[in-house]
């Protein structure tokens, strides 16, 4: 799927402003489910989030659950973990029912227990054997445009588990749990996020019609609406 190119001044703040609208806009009766990331921009993004908390309504917020679209498996306090910052960064917007976090290396004995365990914790927030329906996924793109921990040519671009281990993965750590492509693309609205120039050839990639999954599994997102967000001009 081609993405709608979207061209900002700032990534983060570009994404905190259009999370803060889907989250306003979406049905109030529904529970409001978000895919964060890792990475710089995706970490400024976590840091960010008690803006977003202070903009919505208070009911709005009680009923917003966050995930991760992959999680490096290390223990709870390692400074790799992409959920590292989630509870300082909210501080009294903190809900910790509402934060879904994959078992880190110290709870559990290795990467395909905790991805077993992140599987059964998105089917118990979703219906009839799916994950839940995402309003909102967030993912950062790398300069090989892979995405979460899905990277090029491997077999887990393939696979149709809802949570599944990585276990060689080229860029460290190597060993992780990731979402599958069945999951990520369980959503209301994506945004790929493909600022600098290092991800300009990912960008490219992602644009141009002729690519491929294999090469860059950015193009395998799919959802209601995909945008890539970057911060470079593009020639079209």
């Amino acid at each position: 799927m081609i993405p709608e190119l979207l061209v900002c001044d700032d990534l983060v703040d570009q994404t905190l402003a259009m999370l803060t609208q889907k989250l306003v806009d979406t049905d109030p009766s529904r529970s409001r489910h978000v895919v964060l990331t890792g990475g710089s921009a995706g970490m400024s993004i976590t840091r960010k989030l008690s803006q977003v908390a202070k903009s919505i309504p208070k009911d709005v917020w009680a009923a917003t659950h966050f995930w991760w679209g992959d999680e490096r498996f290390v223990a709870s306090d390692h400074a790799d973990r992409n959920d590292r910052d989630i509870n300082s960064a909210l501080g009294d917007y903190f809900i910790e029912s509402n934060i879904h976090r994959v078992t880190p290396s110290d709870r559990v004995a290795d990467a395909q227990s905790s991805a077993d365990r992140y599987m059964h914790e998105l089917l118990n927030f979703g219906v009839n054997g799916s994950p839940p329906q995402f309003c909102f996924v967030v993912l950062g793109v790398g300069p090989d445009g892979h995405i979460a921990s899905l990277f090029p040519r491997r077999p887990e671009l393939h696979s149709h588990e809802i949570a599944l281990p990585v276990l060689d993965s080229p860029k460290p750590p190597p060993v992780r749990v990731t979402m599958s492509y069945q999951t990520l693309n369980h959503s209301y609205c994506t945004l790929l996020l493909v600022g600098g120039e290092k991800k300009r050839d990912a960008l490219a990639s992602i644009m141009d019609s002729r690519g491929s999954i294999e090469s860059t599994p950015a193009r395998g997102i799919e959802a209601v609406k995909v945008y890539a967000l970057t911060d470079q001009l593009f020639p079209v």
